[in-house]
């Protein structure tokens, strides 16, 4: 029987990959997130060990929307004015964007979309039915957002926002005054707006930090998870925040035919590591600020020039690519250098780019590999 839900392009991407060199021959070089921390490392910054963190955990089920411990965590440490009892926990960030757009969204509904965009952002509500229009991000002004046109699409009857800030694939970000005037656009034509944070804390300077979407707007919903901004991707624990009670028992409702409820010893671990949460921040940008010093030298890849502009946030470019298509590129790279980059097909753009991530500590080695081809520029 044929699946209701399409194929991700990310997946088949990488299953076409696997095929043709061999799923263990190829390193990832486009991944969003810095590298994974190890549990030594955790232990380390919070000065406990797993065994003493999970002593006494309860491994009944967790409460639906999460255990009082960690939501509590969130609301102190990662927002300004969310109580506890706004907070719902999921499986990961994709669970928690899955259970919104079903609550949310219905077929017919007009939605906004930034592109280029994070496909599982747009393939869901896609598979709801609904009417999706783009604002594209201007390429040639550090990806700016173009509010006129997100105004314009308003007008239209779009009622429904999904921003991804920091950006991927380009690492962009709002600027203050843009992210002010776009809540005010938010509340004057009354449209939801879906924030995808996950990289919320990976500003490569502090005050390009923003505030959290649901924190100052009652029509905000902002999504989170441990794996991108925080780099441990190992616990499988995201959340949303919601001030619309009816809308977070819908969600509980979508979630109880899901995940139910969150592992118990996740939530224990997630609870813990985010009081430390600075210094979680703190060794993440660190090892960006490196990794970003070396990208000064990446003015080709293989023979082929290509442009990007400097991220504001995360660890990740969107690179541009001259003199052939950005497809051929990534496959002429995996087969000499065994390195796997995303190409600009899979985030909604006519661009030609590819993703490439720098949040690695193998990052300066897979640099030299792509440099170490270089016979003259095409």
């Amino acid at each position: 029987m044929k699946s209701t839900f399409p194929t991700l392009g990310m997946s088949q991407f990488a299953k076409t990959i696997a095929q043709k060199f061999g799923s263990s021959s190829l390193q990832t070089m486009h991944a969003t997130n810095p590298e994974p921390f190890t549990q030594h490392e955790l232990e380390e910054i919070t000065g406990r060990g797993f065994s003493e963190i999970l002593k006494d955990t309860p491994l009944g089920f967790a409460p639906d929307a999460g255990t009082q411990s960690l939501r509590q965590v969130l609301s102190k440490n990662l927002y300004e004015k969310i109580s506890a009892t706004e907070i719902i926990t999921h499986a990961g960030a994709q669970e928690a964007l899955f259970c919104v757009f079903y609550a949310l969204f219905k077929s017919g509904d007009k939605v906004l979309s930034l592109a280029p965009v994070f496909e599982p952002l747009l393939q869901i509500p896609q598979n709801i039915g609904c009417k999706i229009s783009y604002t594209h991000l201007n390429e040639n002004n550090g990806w700016k957002l173009d509010l006129n046109d997100v105004e314009k699409n308003f007008k239209a009857g779009c009622r429904y926002f999904i921003i991804n800030f920091p950006h991927n694939p380009t690492g962009a970000q709002l600027a203050s005054d843009d992210f002010n005037k776009l809540i005010k656009l938010c509340k004057t034509y009354d449209v939801w707006l879906i924030s995808d944070e996950v990289f919320r804390g990976l500003e490569h300077k502090a005050e390009h930090q923003l505030p959290a979407v649901a924190d100052i707007y009652e029509k905000g919903i902002s999504i989170a998870v441990i794996s991108k901004a925080f780099a441990i991707p190992g616990i499988r624990v995201g959340w949303l925040v919601c001030k619309n009670k009816k809308l977070r028992e819908r969600i509980l409702d979508i979630k109880a035919y899901l995940s139910v409820c969150n592992s118990q010893i996740d939530e224990c671990l997630a609870s813990t590591l985010l009081k430390s949460q600075d210094k979680l921040l703190e060794r993440n940008l660190a090892l960006i600020s490196n990794n970003q010093t070396q990208l000064k030298t990446l003015t080709h890849l293989l023979d082929y020039s290509i442009e990007f502009q400097q991220p504001l946030a995360g660890c990740c470019l969107f690179i541009k690519v001259k003199n052939i298509d950005s497809n051929a590129l990534i496959m002429k790279v995996a087969e000499q250098t065994k390195l796997l980059l995303y190409p600009s097909k899979l985030f909604t753009t006519n661009i030609n780019a590819l993703r490439m991530g720098f949040g690695s500590r193998d990052f300066s080695k897979h640099l030299k590999k792509l440099l170490a081809n270089f016979t003259g520029i095409r």
